[in-house]
């Protein structure tokens, strides 16, 4: 894999996508709660998720760049990584809370409350290592289709398939660009999985 297509995978799966890539996922799960909502209703909701919990923390990070907080985007190091973090962590929690007053299905707020704590965990474990974002919210996304379907007796095993395959892709990317350790790629993956998956039993 060449540095270029490297880059190019970590854009297009960025943590800050993860959200709208997982709603745009639940939307067209065949449930009864989701077939409940209207279409045209279900767009609104992915057009919000989409601007509350990617634009707004894009354009802030950008921001904080011109302000000389950070010094790239890609944020290198540990240090610069706390505001943009806190800021998405509260960003996270206001989408949750407000998809909460909806009518929307438990499954979408339950994720976006998911989705919030493991920015905190990964905010106090970047004290500690520099794990990766990405791993940590596609392994969210893993874990929410995991636990879903144990608790609630889906057959989601080809979704499950499909995005082990593209996790590994995700993680090589991220190893080739040397952005994160092997260590750093493996713990984001176990913590976003399990925490997000652990959930739907603990909850």
């Amino acid at each position: 894999m060449s540095s270029l297509v490297a880059k190019i995978i970590s854009s297009i799966f960025h943590p800050l996508l993860v959200p709208t890539y997982a709603l745009l996922l639940l939307m067209n799960l065949q449930t009864y709660s989701i077939l409940a909502i209207p279409i045209n209703y279900r767009y609104i909701v992915i057009a919000f998720v989409f601007l509350s919990t990617f634009i707004l923390p894009s354009i802030i990070v950008f921001l904080l760049l011109k302000m000389g907080k950070i010094a790239t985007l890609e944020m290198q190091t540990q240090r610069e990584r706390v505001i943009p973090m806190l800021i998405i962590a509260i960003l996270f929690y206001g989408t949750y809370q407000l998809l909460k007053q909806t009518s929307l299905t438990s499954l979408i707020t339950f994720f976006m409350m998911g989705s919030t704590l493991l920015v905190l965990v990964a905010l106090l474990l970047n004290y500690i290592t520099k794990i990766s974002l990405h791993m940590i919210a596609w392994g969210g996304f893993l874990g929410m289709i995991l636990g879903f379907a144990i608790r609630f007796n889906y057959n989601l095993i080809y979704l499950v398939v499909v995005l082990i395959l593209l996790i590994g892709i995700i993680a090589t990317s991220r190893l080739r660009l040397n952005a994160h350790s092997p260590f750093q790629i493996y713990l984001g993956l176990l913590i976003g999985t399990l925490g997000m998956a652990s959930m739907f039993f603990l909850v």
